[in-house]
């Protein structure tokens, strides 16, 4: 299983929404990826000499005892949309969640970043629990966000987090967002959406069904001894056939109406014969976190809900 948040360094991109158009007449605005990332690499590193830049370091000692955090949801909405308008609307909500960087081999302060959406207009943006963890090549990160226009904002705490769903949210510096509603139920060949960044290539749409609802038990610890299945809970996942990949970690899975229904967590790759010298690849299996294991981190103050933006 390959999680879905490992980049390399990035430096630069940017959707030009209203400023930049395609070569092509009449196309919509186009995404510059390089541009998007250099603005973002350049505001996160004002953000920096600034000090309000949160190390991750800290957040994830916060994480270590993050519990619930209620909160009043989006309503759940209920009108069927055309494939434009869930794009349309995911985008406004879709967000990339990075670290701001120094690298171990350059020196250099870089940018990668992975996904996430918001879920309170007041900042609180989800994604993947494994997202928050800086790597090897990170001698000193910090986590942010960002939108598509290139503005970013310092993650300031984490808010809540279920390590084993692979599940996280984040309060950011963002003051005003349009977040998404979540739905806990989807039927297996119901179509589904994704809006994620994979592999530098932003707000990257892609259609495809649920293909089942599958229970999995946690990977058991280095050292100790593995128990059978009847006496080890397992927990509820997705898979999907909706396109995505690494870079997507933490990236909204919507329905019809646009209603969060999973989030991009991980894929796996089947091959015909592992130890074969030309690899043949099967098929790969797009693993997602069910909505209902992020709604369980944001439980609402007595059933309050409020209406979705426009």
């Amino acid at each position: 299983m390959i999680t879905l948040s490992a980049m390399r360094p990035l430096s630069a991109a940017i959707l030009w929404l209203g400023l930049a158009s395609c070569a092509v007449a009449q196309q919509p605005p186009c995404i510059d990826d390089e541009l998007l990332e250099l603005r973002i690499t350049r505001a996160c590193s004002k953000l920096r000499e600034s000090g309000v830049l949160v190390s991750c370091a800290t957040l994830l000692g916060q994480a270590a005892v993050a519990k619930t955090f209620a909160m009043p949801r989006t309503a759940e909405q209920v009108q069927a949309l055309e494939p434009p308008q869930i794009h349309e609307r995911v985008l406004r909500s879709m967000r990339i969640v990075g670290h701001y960087y120094l690298c171990t081999e350059c020196d250099e302060w870089h940018f990668a970043g992975a996904s996430g959406f918001c879920v309170g207009s007041n900042g609180i943006v989800a994604t993947c629990a494994h997202v928050l963890a800086p790597d090897a090549t990170m001698r000193e990160a910090y986590l942010v966000t960002a939108d598509l226009e290139g503005h970013v904002w310092a993650v300031a705490k984490v808010l809540s987090k279920d390590e084993g769903a692979d599940v996280a949210v984040l309060q950011t510096g963002e003051p005003n967002c349009v977040p998404l509603a979540l739905r806990a139920s989807v039927q297996v060949g119901e179509r589904v959406y994704c809006l994620s960044n994979p592999d530098h290539q932003f707000a990257f749409f892609s259609e495809g069904l649920v293909a089942r609802w599958f229970l999995q038990r946690d990977p058991v610890p280095e050292g100790s001894a593995r128990r059978p299945p009847d006496q080890v809970a397992p927990r509820t996942w997705l898979h999907v056939t909706c396109e995505f990949a690494k870079g997507s970690s933490g990236a909204p899975i919507v329905d019809s109406k646009g209603n969060v229904v999973g989030i991009a967590q991980s894929t796996s790759t089947v091959v015909y014969d592992e130890d074969a010298a030309v690899v043949e690849t099967q098929m790969v299996f797009k693993t997602a976190t069910p909505a209902m294991a992020l709604m369980a981190l944001l439980p609402e103050p007595r059933g309050d809900a409020v209406p979705a933006g426009k």
